[in-house]
């Protein structure tokens, strides 16, 4: 007997279920509605198998689609996913499908079922009624016991007659076609026949030859200047460099012809680059649900798309990588994929090239074979803090501030941290108020606030130093308010504070007129100033020294970030720091987007860190220290006599080594991805949380 695989969008492998009572034609790709535990959830059959002997397997209920959802490639896609992931295919799934669409669900007695068999209280059962108003496990038991009839099927939003082809070989037809491509949509067919003139059965002949179709209105689509494509006469596999029209020009001449596919780290991006194609599709999480079905149903043409568009059912002539290196990329739950070594996965089980396109090429990706255009050299001045004078503003940078506000201007002041300063300390005897989940120093915030900025505990500063009474209790390492603060004092232009949670109105300064910005980099999802002249760090370092062997390269990619803020100008950068011979320095100083990421490439092949070999991380956490200790090194311990020497690192205390209450213990692994999973395989994945390709230590994974 035939049964099917079943995935759900849940941390699990495939399950076994036979085929719904009702419903024929091809089910791999389908999606289905399952019993499963007291409930019912949604899958998609991944495969068919022989019912294995001896196993009661359920009935599925439903299929939610007329043919398949998902295709062949997109399901081996999906599986070779899970594998490089260490994660189960569900998993992926839930990270990569867009959210099903709202249901409806039915239930009554199957015609014929005695009424007695019915627990007290069902007894409306007898007629169609909705499943939600009903005990869950009640109705399990009579989906179980054979006598339970039911209906599942996705409910329909506004729905409104769209125009799916360029014409129709009758005259007549075309013309009421073409009155419809005019509007762009219309709300019915009744509306449709009266703005065209023709009867009701016309427009009904086109929905059924499939001329027109229904959707959900369509958004306008942005406006943008005509880009000139810059054409190339070999597809490289990795462009960067240049300015930001270049690239755009650049990306117009790879997708120049045919369906592409093009992944954004943020949605910000996707929507900058969007003003200039607006013959492309957006496809990300800020879209209704209604929105992404669309066109996940229909994916076609140029599709602009953050990760989940690797799982859209076409197959592109190209899949290009925007900004391959950006953190934003990396998903932090589910799988915790990085996104760009699934998006070359991707390319190579449909056999399309894969181009990546970034203003500075990521470690990973420099051995690709590409193009480097040159850029233009920043203006950047380092302002050494082992020698200047002035806290937190160096003398040299306050006076180039009083220039902006000489010359009615605009600067940018980035702050590593927010809040007022990152801890409170006695000069007296050393003491810092801690938090007393986390081992990290409570953030103060002005008025009379320290703030944990991992577990959100929050309490008043102490008046004295609860150590030796001092009452001198002072802030140190400068954040955004304190910045705020102080340039408050010194400059008579407007200030503008941008971060995450919290944005003032720039309105003033995007119609060109003068003041300055202090905020986090934030700053750098946000609008463009047209009238930026200086862009300063006081505490570059702040950004630099963090704990993963990814902060240098991330830093370096920063400081090519706030070198094109202004595209079109080259804004002033000033970074106070005390290592001003830096590497990533003084290739922003040769004006050099490679420079740096080699130096940084041969550092890490000599330590055997990727990308010569791959990494997993493997997270130990506990509430009592001495037992997360004890996982930690019995992890260890399985891998003894199965582990080469070097494939395993630690275990050693994290960064920050407790986070919300509980001590984290961090061991590494290194190898192929087959070696990975070779060593995997040891452990009881029961007794840690597994990152792979890492991009930060300090911890606490979430689920």
């Amino acid at each position: 007997m035939r049964a099917l695989r079943v995935a759900l969008p849940l941390p699990l492998p495939p399950m076994s279920y036979l085929p719904p009572l009702e419903g024929e034609g091809e089910a791999v790709g389908r999606r289905v509605a399952v019993p499963w535990r007291g409930e019912v959830r949604l899958g998609v059959v991944v495969g068919e198998e022989e019912a294995p002997r001896g196993h009661a397997l359920r009935h599925a209920i439903a299929y939610l689609d007329p043919r398949p959802y998902l295709r062949r490639e997109e399901l081996a896609f999906l599986e070779e996913a899970a594998r490089y992931l260490f994660a189960p295919l569900g998993q992926v799934l839930a990270d990569l499908l867009p959210p099903f669409p709202e249901v409806r669900h039915r239930v009554r007695l199957y015609p014929g079922t005695d009424p007695k068999v019915l627990p007290r209280g069902l007894e409306a059962l007898t007629e169609w009624q909705e499943a939600k108003g009903f005990d869950p496990k009640l109705l399990d038991l009579l989906r179980e016991a054979g006598v339970l009839e039911e209906e599942v099927a996705f409910k329909e939003g506004r729905r409104v007659l769209l125009p799916l082809r360029e014409a129709h070989p009758d005259p007549e037809m075309d013309r009421v076609l073409q009155v419809l491509r005019a509007l762009g949509h219309a709300e019915s067919q009744a509306a449709l026949a009266r703005a065209a003139g023709v009867g009701v059965g016309k427009v009904k002949r086109l929905l059924l030859e499939g001329y027109i179709g229904q959707g959900p209105p369509p958004k306008p689509r942005p406006s943008g200047p005509s880009l000139e494509p810059l054409s190339l006469p070999e597809r490289p596999g990795r462009v960067n460099g240049g300015r930001f029209a270049e690239r755009l020009r650049l990306l117009k001449g790879l997708v120049a012809e045919g369906d592409h596919l093009v992944l954004f780290p943020e949605v910000s991006l996707l929507q900058r680059f969007l003003a200039f194609f607006p013959e492309a599709r957006a496809y990300h999480g800020g879209l209704s649900p209604l929105e992404r079905e669309a066109l996940f149903r229909d994916p076609q043409g140029l599709v602009f798309a953050t990760y989940g568009g690797l799982l859209l059912p076409f197959t592109p002539r190209s899949l290009v990588v925007v900004e391959e290196g950006s953190e934003s990329y990396k998903l932090p739950s589910g799988s915790r994929a990085f996104v760009p070594p699934l998006a070359e996965l991707r390319a190579r089980l449909l056999g399309v090239p894969l181009t990546y396109l970034s203003l500075v090429p990521a470690v990973e990706v420099l051995e690709r074979p590409g193009l480097t255009f040159p850029v233009p050299r920043p203006r950047v001045l380092l302002l050494d803090l082992r020698r200047e004078k002035g806290y937190p503003f160096a003398g040299r940078a306050l006076a180039l501030l009083k220039q902006v506000e000489e010359r009615g201007r605009q600067a940018v002041v980035l702050a590593p941290r927010k809040g007022y300063s990152a801890f409170l300390l006695c000069p007296d005897c050393g003491y810092k108020p801690t938090c007393p989940h986390c081992a990290l120093p409570l953030r103060y915030h002005r008025p009379s606030r320290l703030l944990c900025h991992q577990c959100g505990h929050e309490e008043p500063p102490p008046p004295l130093c609860p150590r030796c009474q001092s009452p001198l209790l002072e802030p140190k390492g400068p954040g955004l308010e304190w910045l705020w603060e102080d340039l408050k004092g010194r400059l008579s232009l407007p200030l503008f504070r941008y971060a995450k949670e919290a944005k003032d109105d720039l309105t003033p300064l995007l119609k060109g007129e003068p003041g300055v910005v202090v905020g986090t980099t934030a700053f750098l999802r946000g609008p463009t100033l047209p009238e930026l002249a200086l862009v300063l760090l006081p505490y570059a370092d702040g950004f630099l020294y963090e704990s993963d062997f990814r902060a240098a390269e991330r830093y370096h990619r920063l400081l090519w970030a706030l070198a094109e803020l202004r595209p079109g100008r080259r804004p002033l950068l000033v970074l106070q720091t005390y290592t001003p011979d830096h590497p990533a320095h003084q290739g922003l100083l040769e004006g050099s987007v490679e420079a740096f990421p080699w130096v940084e490439k041969a550092l890490r092949e000599a330590l055997d860190y990727p990308p010569k070999v791959r990494m997993v991380k493997l997270e130990v956490r506990h509430r009592r220290e001495e037992r997360a200790l004890e996982t930690a090194f019995a992890l260890r311990a399985a891998l003894e006599g199965v582990a080469k020497e070097g494939e395993v690192l630690g275990p050693a205390p994290a960064p920050v080594p407790r986070v919300k209450g509980f001590y984290l213990y961090h061991l590494l692994l290194r190898g192929t991805t087959e070696r990975l999973e070779a060593l995997l395989a040891h452990l009881d994945r029961r007794k840690f949380r597994l990152d792979p390709d890492p991009h930060r230590f300090v911890g606490l994974l979430e689920d």
